[in-house]
């Protein structure tokens, strides 16, 4: 879990003189609620109104302990939103960045829970979402409720992007590196453009997007805001406008100049999880690799443990020292080891741990679905022949071709898919003989192409691993015992010999 130790919310506010107040009363509780995780909080309010609101604002904090700051801005939502993050960006230096209307409808004692779904789902920003299972919309008309819901099925429909249910709400909070990769492209006029723009490229940049439920309140006085039917069409084309842009980003982290991953925690630990629900698949992954797996095996990249586990029960001659990096994995990992007298568990790469214990140790190294995460693959595989006895064993399993490459992928932080020669190269210049290298689990491509390709779903689900487990792999696994040199598959196996 990233250490977070401050909000800047941006409150922008004109037209809200009954409202400002109350509003920052509640941020004060919740300044308060995130001071006890140890978690500070600074308002930064810009002030379309004047004097006067300036005075309301410092009367309504009289005696809090909130830290208020008080700067002119524009009187419009959009361009107020855009001068907020940038005074946060070069003024502040917290970790998160808020944003609410000023209007009374967002509840911003709410603020830290939705920081704690933020941290507790590894996100990048979560929003407060009126559509979301659990909320309430106490503060909408039928005629708003209807307009809502039409203009978030807008933005899925012509943006393209899929999953989201309110993206023309204000209330969210952000990670600082999502709002400094936010570029404001022509035509986000206006709160609600900003705020779905905003939305449509932190996932475009592929950030991680969750949405929590909240009360969606009536305005406190006289305060409105909201998306009117008059904005309607200026709104649509902005969306219309913005699929390009959209796009054309999108493209761009695909593509291999693109693919930057600087996480210390895994991003994709909720995929992993269920992907290690499929135990058909794994077994047959395992009983490919059967036969060399014996004696001191190298795990590299070995996650929560899913495949520890499978080792430890199903083979009797295995001792397994496994590493993993990442901190958001290790735990689990680390606490099965803890009571496996035949699991050695460390928090560090291969490169790591060789400069302390040495070369020359093990039987095999097995990389299933790990060498894709390595940026220097090639030179990886050096250092894993070099902690290989004599004749020890190099078992790699992972993704295939480039053309299946999807946004699945970015988010697991993998640099490539492989291509039969491409693998056969990387292990040869290491000093391996390929004993056996081909494609695997040539029915898999189908639905991946289609789901996560095509469709960019971006989540594996309970029951989409389900029934791929169950239908897909028997069937696949039919097949390649009748063609064992599949023209193409899903993913790729690689068993090599250390010279």
């Amino acid at each position: 879990m990233k250490h977070v130790d401050g909000v800047t919310v941006v409150l922008p506010a004109y037209g809200v003189s009954d409202a400002v107040g109350t509003v920052l009363r509640d941020l004060a509780v919740a300044a308060y609620a995130l001071r006890i995780r140890g978690i500070g909080l600074r308002v930064l309010l810009i002030n379309g109104e004047g004097e006067a609101l300036e005075d309301l604002a410092t009367a309504a904090v009289e005696g809090l302990d909130l830290d208020l700051r008080t700067v002119t801005g524009p009187a419009d939502g959009g361009a107020a939103y855009v001068d907020g993050f940038r005074l946060a960006l070069q003024e502040d230096d917290a970790h998160l960045i808020a944003t609410l209307d000023a209007n009374g409808r967002h509840d911003a004692t709410e603020i830290p829970g939705l920081v704690d779904l933020l941290l507790r789902r590894n996100a990048d920003v979560v929003i407060g979402s009126r559509w979301t299972r659990g909320s309430g919309t106490p503060g909408l008309s039928l005629g708003r409720w209807v307009l809502g819901r039409l203009a978030n099925h807008a933005f899925r429909l012509l943006t393209g992007t899929r999953g989201i249910r309110d993206a023309t709400t204000s209330f969210r909070i952000a990670r600082r590196q999502v709002v400094e990769q936010f570029e404001v492209p022509d035509g986000a006029t206006g709160s609600h453009g900003l705020q779905a723009a905003f939305v449509a490229l932190a996932v475009a940049n592929g950030f991680r997007v969750v949405e929590g439920p909240i009360i969606y309140r009536p305005p406190v006085g006289g305060a409105q805001g909201g998306l009117l039917a008059p904005d309607i069409l200026s709104f649509t084309q902005h969306l219309a406008a913005l699929r390009g842009v959209i796009d054309r980003t999108r493209q761009r982290r695909l593509s291999p100049s693109g693919r930057r991953f600087l996480d210390e925690e895994f991003g994709a630990a909720e995929d992993l999880e269920r992907l290690g629900t499929a135990k058909y698949f794994f077994d047959w992954v395992l009983e490919e690799f059967a036969e060399h797996l014996k004696g001191r095996v190298l795990e590299v990249g070995a996650g929560s443990g899913t495949i520890s586990r499978k080792l430890v029960e199903g083979f009797a001659d295995v001792e397994i020292t496994a590493l993993e990096p990442a901190a958001n994995m290790f735990d689990q990992l680390g606490s099965y080891a803890a009571i496996s007298p035949r699991i050695a568990a460390h928090q560090e790469t291969l490169d790591a741990y060789r400069r302390t214990h040495g070369d020359q140790q093990f039987d095999a190294a097995l990389y299933l679905n790990v060498l894709e995460h390595i940026e220097d693959d090639a030179t990886e595989l050096k250092v894993a022949a070099s902690v290989l006895r004599p004749g020890g064993m190099l078992l790699v399993f992972g993704p295939a071709h480039e053309w299946l490459y999807s946004d699945l992928d970015h988010k697991a932080g993998h640099y490539r898919r492989y291509t039969l020669e491409q693998l056969r190269r990387i292990a040869v210049d290491a000093g391996f003989e390929p004993l056996s290298l081909r494609y695997f689990d040539v029915l898999g491509v189908p639905p991946y192409y289609l789901v996560y390709r095509r469709l960019r779903r971006t989540e594996i689900t309970g029951s989409t691993m389900w029934a791929y487990d169950r239908v897909v792999v028997p069937a696949s696994r039919l097949i390649q015992r009748v063609v064992p040199q599949p023209p193409l598959g899903k993913n790729v196996i690689l068993v090599a010999r250390k010279h």
